[in-house]
């Protein structure tokens, strides 16, 4: 079909018709030109869309001769069905329908339209015949080739979902959230300083009294409970009567004497907790954790709440003048003169506030790691709450681990109606459907995204699921609602743009699936869109900076190599697919963008 008629047969079969009144338009039937205005046909959306031209030279066309134009696809050697508009010209006094094609100037015409897609069109050929016809004679002109091949890149559009409890990472199973916070307790011992002084002094009057001796037994009580410390807050303070710069750095060398007299308290709970469990100290793994430096200099805050607290009768005077001062140093200076008139403020009020505290922070439930947890809920897993159990099972990296989790859940009547163990078994269950294709996977996962459906209705979290379920099984249509839904879900709503700008690729809205994905940038559907937009610059330095290129992305690379005429790139992309996916070398052969290079020996090796 590739194959046109040789001139010198136009010739022969000119001569034979010449006294029929068609034989002039015979012979010079090779001046008519009928072109594709694009000879590169796309998939967009389901539908092909074309226009074809045709010029005709001056003195062809007889006044009362007509001619019809009947483009088609040829498959394997067979004409289907004519998805094209049949095409009809005339000449100036010619009854019927179609394009007036002047005799002496001559003329062109022009047809536009759309036909469905189908897969077999990707190595169709397009040709066209023609008929011309003159009072009761006629004559076949054969076909001549248009073009080859229709390509389906628009198709690549692919979402790639992962296991995840993050609604914002793009396309994914998601987990439900486990909601499950940790509550932090902890114990506060207290060090007092003398004026002017950062030296440990525990004959310091403050150091001596119940209070102080009590926070700190309770400190050391507590450490020895085996908490796991998740941070130590040292906190140190100055009295706000001497020079605020003097006072900052205090602050700060009581910081260290905290942080000082903490590692003494802890080595001393690390050695005995070592010999406890006989362990030697070389061996003793020692536990990591941040401290936190509090060191804010003067307390003004903690000498206001002590005037607050005090008897002194003029204690709302002696607030207000300080509170009216300009500045700090205005306001020291204050305090300094008060402490003549009130030696109560220097006896009693400033100084509890130089001092360090030295806060230890654990986790109240964390007398055992992550690893203990997920041990601890599958043996004992009533002495949970639902949310331990489900940040137990977030944290496993083990799939059988997870969902032996999840099922404990809703084999039990006191947890079995809660939403997310069903939605979270749905997501396991689909993610396994992805990876090994098992289609009872499948139908587990929409027994289980179904019954979490009925729990919660109108979750936008079960509904992305769901979507992605439809998306795998080939329904398009009921994943792009699905997707919709989510979005505008009542409970737990999804931002679906970019799956559904993904899913605007397949349906041919180009601008619209770049506008929803907003320019993700190192994105395999973001340069697929930037490439059918014919962007090609932007698609390529969107696929240049995708990191661990997998088959789909090395083969669009090639696609775009093709479209760019880098025939290396071509060559070397397509290679890299195939090495990755060995059935892209069937996808590749049929390939329409690749048309150009198919006859080559070189491609022909490649996909063989």
């Amino acid at each position: 079909m590739r194959k046109l008629f040789a001139l010198s047969m136009v010739v022969a079969i000119a001569l034979t018709m010449s006294s029929c009144g068609l034989g002039k338009m015979v012979k010079k039937y090779p001046e008519v030109t009928v072109t594709l205005d694009n000879p590169d046909l796309e998939n967009k959306g389901g539908e092909v869309a074309y226009t074809i031209k045709g010029t005709f030279p001056p003195k062809y066309m007889k006044k009362k001769a007509t001619m019809t134009f009947t483009p088609s696809l040829v498959v394997d050697g067979q004409k289907v069905n004519p998805p094209f508009a049949t095409i009809k010209v005339k000449g100036e006094k010619a009854k019927g329908d179609g394009t007036v094609i002047p005799y002496k100037a001559g003329g062109t015409f022009t047809q536009s339209g759309t036909f469905k897609f189908d897969e077999k069109y990707e190595t169709a050929d397009i040709v066209t015949g023609a008929v011309a016809n003159l009072k009761k004679k006629s004559h076949d002109f054969g076909d001549r080739n248009l073009g080859e091949g229709i390509s389906n890149t628009s198709a690549r559009a692919n979402l790639t979902p992962r296991l995840t409890d993050n609604a914002n990472s793009g396309t994914a199973f998601l987990l439900a959230p486990h909601n499950y916070k940790a509550e932090f307790i902890g114990r506060t011992a207290t060090l007092y300083f003398d004026l002017n002084s950062a030296n440990m002094n525990w004959n310091n009057p403050n150091n001596k009294t119940q209070a102080a001796k009590d926070s700190i037994k309770a400190f050391t009580d507590f450490m020895n409970n085996d908490y796991i410390i998740d941070r130590v807050v040292i906190s140190g303070w100055a009295s706000p009567e001497g020079e605020e710069t003097n006072n900052q750095g205090l602050s700060e060398k009581r910081f260290q004497v905290g942080k000082n007299w903490f590692n003494d308290k802890f080595n001393a709970y690390l050695k005995d907790y070592a010999k406890r469990n006989n362990i030697k100290m070389k061996d003793l793994q020692k536990p990591v954790f941040e401290y936190v430096n509090n060191a804010k200099g003067e307390d003004w805050d903690g000498f206001e709440a002590a005037i607050e607290k005090s008897n002194i009768r003029q204690k709302n005077q002696i607030l207000n003048v300080v509170r009216s001062q300009a500045n700090n140093d205005m306001r020291e200076q204050k305090i300094r003169e008060m402490t003549d008139i009130y030696p109560e403020i220097a006896d009693a009020i400033l100084p509890p506030l130089r001092r360090a505290e030295i806060q230890i922070i654990c986790k109240k439930h964390d007398t055992y790691t992550d690893a203990d947890l997920i041990r601890f809920v599958q043996s004992n897993p009533n002495d949970f709450s639902i949310n331990e159990r489900l940040y137990a099972a977030s944290v496993a990296t083990d799939m059988a681990t997870k969902e032996n989790i999840y099922k404990a859940l809703i084999n039990n009547k006191k947890t079995e109606n809660d939403w997310r163990a069903y939605n979270n078994l749905g997501a396991l269950k689909l993610n396994e459907y992805y990876q090994n294709g098992n289609e009872s996977s499948l139908e587990e996962a929409l027994n289980y995204l179904q019954k979490a459906a009925a729990l919660s209705p109108n979750n936008g979290i079960i509904l992305n699921n769901m979507a992605i379920a439809d998306y795998l099984s080939g329904d398009l249509a009921a994943a792009q609602a699905n997707f919709e839904a989510s979005a505008n879900a009542s409970v737990q709503p999804v931002n679906q743009n970019y799956n559904t700008g993904a899913l605007s690729i397949l349906n041919g809205d180009y601008s619209k699936a770049a506008q929803l994905m907003g320019g993700k940038s190192c994105d395999y559907n973001t340069a697929l869109v930037q490439l059918l937009q014919k962007d090609y610059n932007a698609a390529k330095a969107t696929l240049d900076c995708i990191d661990n290129v997998d088959a789909k992305t090395a083969y669009l690379k090639a696609v775009l190599a093709a479209r760019m005429k880098v025939e290396e790139g071509v060559y070397s992309n397509l290679t890299t697919a195939i090495n990755l996916d060995p059935t892209l070398k069937k996808t590749a052969k049929r390939d329409a963008e690749f048309k150009r290079y198919r006859h080559s020996d070189r491609f022909k090796q490649l996909v063989k």
